[in-house]
């Protein structure tokens, strides 16, 4: 497991993309609606919400913007938006952006392995095709994940059973393409291409954290995070 040290290296490569999200607000003079919704400034802070093998890091501004940034294992995401309070806790929602997708470029029939479907993947860019799965649907009502792992990715017909679809998927990042209707599989091959857009973004969609003991809470990958105001 890593140490603390580790933690540390991990935070302190994010932090600079985390200054980058978004600028300092400027000064300015408001209308007294525009007062009202700035939230008080005992909630508006930094929260450092860091444990083993994580790194997280929530801004909440007394202008009603915040940031957020996390470093677990191989993921690395970060978020821009508005908050607000509301009763047990804020709400958090982010700025427009636009999400990763998996493009069908177009099918073969008879070119790929003989009772196999075979699957090819372009656009991965510095991610590692290890880290790209295969949701396959069956006829029979059973599904299955399948990994990448070294180039082309034949998944068996087995028995002549029929595939009903089959969508690509990047785990790591809760990303899931379009499910392919695949009639015919055996001998066909279907390629796809990653398109990584805003890759890294999380899209929180009037996302509630629920406070406790002046810190909030937010679930994230089977995982518990306590956000902590730095300095209390």
């Amino acid at each position: 497991m890593a140490g603390r040290a580790a933690i540390l290296k991990s935070w302190v490569a994010a932090a600079p993309l985390l200054a980058l999200l978004h600028p300092a607000p400027v000064a300015a003079q408001q209308e007294p609606s525009a007062r009202e919704a700035v939230e008080p400034a005992s909630i508006a802070g930094t929260y450092d919400g860091s444990q083993m093998e994580m790194a997280a890091w929530l801004e909440l501004g007394d202008d009603g913007r915040y940031r957020y940034a996390l470093s677990y294992g191989a993921i690395d995401e970060y978020s821009t938006g508005t908050w607000t309070r509301q009763d047990g806790g804020i709400v958090l929602n982010s700025d427009p952006s636009t999400p990763p997708q998996f493009e069908l470029l177009g099918t073969e029939q008879g070119t790929g392995a003989p009772d196999a479907v075979t699957l090819h993947l372009e656009g991965t860019g510095n991610l590692p095709i290890s880290v790209f799965s295969a949701v396959v649907e069956r006829d029979d009502g059973t599904s299955s994940l399948v990994d990448f792992s070294d180039g082309a990715l034949e998944i068996p017909v087995v028995d002549g059973g029929q595939f009903v679809s089959i969508s690509l998927a990047l785990p790591i990042y809760e990303i899931r393409g379009e499910a392919i209707p695949v009639p015919e599989a055996s001998g066909k091959s279907l390629y796809f291409a990653f398109h990584a857009n805003s890759l890294g973004f999380k899209a929180f969609d009037n996302a509630g954290l629920f406070e406790s003991d002046g810190m909030f809470l937010l679930e994230r990958y089977g995982r518990e995070i306590a956000f902590h105001k730095v300095g209390d």
